[in-house]
């Protein structure tokens, strides 16, 4: 068999690749730009190819950038959940945000926000770890991607979230975690930088009565001082000093 025609075998459908994985199939840089002017391969960014009218996979994408430009980035927040199962909206798919998180100051290749796509590729920069860990494997028929951990995803969420109007989405999303690992979330909760996320998580798991949440030892996690306005115009929660929505506050400022 060619070389392009068992470069084309290996190709799965919707997938991205660039020189790195080229080379591993005996294709150098010359013979990758022939490819691309004979019409088998797109060149969607400096060195990197889908095949020709492919249409890109969010998951494939995420693998490129995971595997062969080994960036430290993870799919994260609403989507991780989403992809595990455990979100309350429409799937990805046809324009869906497709949400992905860094801990490392690094900027993120430009030309993926040049691409046309059927989905909505979001990356974020975050501090609320010090470095990205407490992460799973997503794992589909063609492409194995690292996601937040659901315990993780959850924290990142909230972190994503305008809170001002209600905490309703942390509240439907945390209801559908009852079986997260005390473990896990007693580590992140005391790495967790945001002070914020740790009160909302917090407040949300021992309203809804969730079974981890008597597991954890909140003395050991820092929750800051002073009080934190985070819905508008709420009411006030004593033991974690928040605002919250007014149908299940204790007492107002």
């Amino acid at each position: 068999m060619s070389k392009v025609n068992q470069m084309l075998v290996d190709w799965k459908t919707g997938d991205v690749h660039g020189l790195e994985w080229l080379r591993e199939k005996g294709i150098d840089q010359r013979l990758a730009y022939s490819y691309f002017e004979s019409g088998y391969l797109n060149k969607i960014g400096p060195g990197v190819f889908t095949k020709k009218n492919d249409q890109i996979n969010p998951l494939a994408l995420a693998r490129f950038l995971q595997e062969e430009l080994h960036l430290k980035l993870h799919v994260s927040g609403r989507s991780a959940l989403e992809l595990q199962g455990l979100g309350h909206y429409v799937p990805l798919g046809e324009n869906q945000r497709f949400q992905l998180t860094s801990y490392e100051d690094r900027a993120f290749p430009s030309w993926v926000s040049k691409l046309e796509k059927s989905f909505e590729l979001i990356f974020k920069k975050s501090s609320l770890l010090v470095k990205e860990s407490y992460l799973s494997t997503f794992e589909d028929r063609h492409f194995d991607i690292k996601i937040s951990s659901r315990e993780l995803a959850i924290l990142e969420l909230i972190n994503s979230l305008e809170l001002s109007n209600s905490l309703e989405t942390v509240e439907n999303y945390t209801e559908s975690l009852s079986t997260l690992r005390p473990e896990v979330l007693q580590e992140l909760l005391e790495e967790c930088r945001s002070v914020k996320v740790k009160r909302v998580f917090l407040y949300v798991s021992e309203k809804l009565g969730l079974g981890f949440f008597a597991k954890l030892d909140l003395s050991r996690i820092s929750l800051g001082n002073g009080k934190r306005v985070i819905v508008k115009d709420g009411m006030f929660d004593k033991k974690y000093q928040i605002t919250v929505d007014r149908d299940y506050g204790e007492n107002p400022f």
